[in-house]
Formats: C-alpha cells, structure tokens, sequence
C-alpha cells in the first residue's frame, strides 16, 4: 500500500486519524478509507484538510510525495527544548554534585597535609 500525502501530512503534524476524522465530521473508519485513496474526497473534505494543512488542494491530492518544509521554532516552544533543559539540568545538578565532593575531598587532603607537616615537624 503506498503512504499518502493525508497521510504523510497527518503524522507529520502529530495528529491520529481521529483527531483529522473529527475536522473532517466523519468517522475515524471512514477517514481511514479516505486516507488510503484520497481521490475519494468531496470537494469540501478536500478544501478544509487543504485549509486545515495550509497546503493547495492539488498537492493534497498528488500522488508525488510532498515536500515538508519546517519552520524555525522557538527553544520554549518545542518538546526537544524542554527535554533539552531537562538534560541540561541536570547535567548542572550532576556538576554541582561532582564539585561539592571535590571540595570535600580537598578539605580532607588539606587536613591530612596539615597533620602530616605536624607529624614531620615533631620528629
């Protein structure tokens, strides 16, 4: 079976076949038979998934597989931004982390060296 530009288009921009079927005022089946032959369409399915997609009614309907265009999209509004922050996070708590027992460890090696030069001057 090949994919189609409704097809393509939907999973493209996330959507399930219930959700477009909604839009559309059919039936989740229904809208799946359309998907897999889209010459099915009525003309007012046609023109509001081609509103709904921004996209022309003839490169909704062409059987060419569709060229995508991604816009630019802003750090806070993406989903890969907030998993981005989340890593950065805790990448910066793990750092923290790593720097307090650095501190630790070097407070300790001071006393050491401390009681260690006592030691020497003693003798």
């Amino acid at each position: 079976m090949a994919t189609t530009t409704l097809k393509i288009l939907r999973e493209v921009k996330g959507y399930k076949q219930e959700e477009i079927a909604e839009v559309l005022g059919i039936s989740q089946n229904t809208y799946s038979r359309l998907e897999r032959n889209p010459q099915s369409l009525t003309a007012e399915q046609a023109q509001k998934l081609s509103e709904f997609y921004d996209v022309s009614i003839e490169n909704l309907l062409s059987e060419v597989l569709p060229v995508i265009t991604f816009h630019e999209s802003k750090f806070e509004n993406s989903n890969n931004g907030y998993l981005n922050q989340v890593e950065n996070d805790y990448r910066v708590e793990g750092a923290q982390s790593e720097i307090k027992s650095l501190k630790e460890e070097i407070e300790y090696l001071r006393k050491q060296n401390s009681e260690l030069i006592k030691a020497l001057g003693k003798n």
